[in-house]
């Protein structure tokens, strides 16, 4: 099927090409219906405005570029909330004339490098990217560049930037809590590097918890750290069969609790009484581990669609960096 144009428009509808031009921008001499009549007929026959065109006349660049990690080579599964985040960017464009381009972080390589590519190149009017650090040079160069620019995640650096992120500070505080109420007094937090902001704060969180409850939680004793960890299964049972075996863990995905599950009762202990378990999760995953396990569901999709809608908002300069900063609460699932 040809690609649909303003003229096909004009041709289906029984309009004049100016009225159906008028009727995708929401022109205010146009009525309701005849807005809703034109782009009807826009999304049945799929037309998409041609962006060269339209960035020539508006001066805007609208592609937008999202720099996420890519899993390692060999991995049989990734990151099971990056689909979920890539549709949520999606959906945050909806209804724009902005259009979504991923570019991908390999592991090992400089997280800068694809962010100067797609500035050097070009590629796009505006950048998010995730996995911040508390000093991120990404953050310094895109400012130094003048390139609208939205984290996913926090920094601690003097630039006031836009973000979006997930409450890891509350993650922390009422995983451990949880646990604490089930009784659990030796517990372990399986955390990110610490060059992530988001690791601080869950580490702060947790520490919180163990203070408000009398109990010792010691950052060099009590964290395990996920680039220590070649095998979770493995590791997990050479923990479960120590000396110094906890009866509490928080992870950080559902893949690391998969592992973990699996090293614990390859130690031949049990979950719900020698231990339990509990997991920051993007999806149902963990209601099918055996035995099922509490979570704190992070809303990728949300995360996603807010990014997208607060990187537009700042390329077309409709709100300053400071106005657009959200964190999210995760929300607590007892199994």
């Amino acid at each position: 099927m040809p690609k649909a144009t303003l003229k096909t428009l004009a041709e289906y509808t029984g309009l004049s090409v100016t009225t159906v031009s008028r009727a995708l921008k929401d022109g205010d001499d146009v009525k309701q219906p005849t807005k809703d009549k034109v782009k009807a007929a826009a999304k049945k026959l799929g037309y998409k405005p041609n962006l060269s065109g339209l960035g020539l006349r508006t001066g805007i660049n609208y592609n937008i570029c999202a720099i996420l990690p890519m899993m390692k080579a060999g991995d049989s599964v990734g990151d099971v909330g990056t689909l979920s985040l890539i549709g949520g960017l999606t959906a945050g464009l909806e209804g724009t004339p902005y259009h979504l381009t991923v570019l991908p972080l390999e592991p090992g390589q400089d997280p800068l490098e694809p962010v100067k590519y797609a500035v050097e190149n070009n590629l796009a009017g505006g950048i998010i990217f995730n996995l911040t650090k508390t000093q991120d040079e990404r953050v310094s160069y895109l400012h130094e560049q003048n390139i609208p620019f939205v984290t996913f995640g926090q920094t601690e650096m003097s630039i006031n930037h836009a973000f979006v992120d997930v409450d890891n500070y509350d993650i922390g505080y009422r995983a451990a809590m949880q646990l604490f109420t089930q009784g659990r007094r030796k517990m372990r937090l399986l955390s990110s590097s610490y060059v992530y902001t988001y690791s601080w704060h869950k580490y702060y969180g947790v520490k919180r918890a163990s203070m408000e409850c009398g109990f010792d939680f010691d950052k060099d004793r009590d964290i395990i750290f996920d680039t220590d960890v070649g095998n979770y299964r493995e590791y997990a049972k050479e923990l479960m069969l120590s000396d110094n075996a906890p009866d509490g863990i928080i992870c950080g995905s559902e893949i690391s609790a998969c592992g973990i599950i699996a090293g614990v009762q390859d130690a031949g202990k049990v979950i719900g009484k020698d231990i339990d378990i509990i997991a920051v999760e993007t999806c149902d995953l963990p209601i099918f581990f055996t035995p099922p396990i509490s979570g704190l569901r992070q809303n990728f999709h949300s995360v996603g669609s807010r990014l997208s809608d607060y990187l537009v908002k700042l390329v077309e300069g409709k709100a300053e960096p400071e106005a657009l900063q959200h964190v999210e609460k995760t929300i607590f699932y007892p199994r």
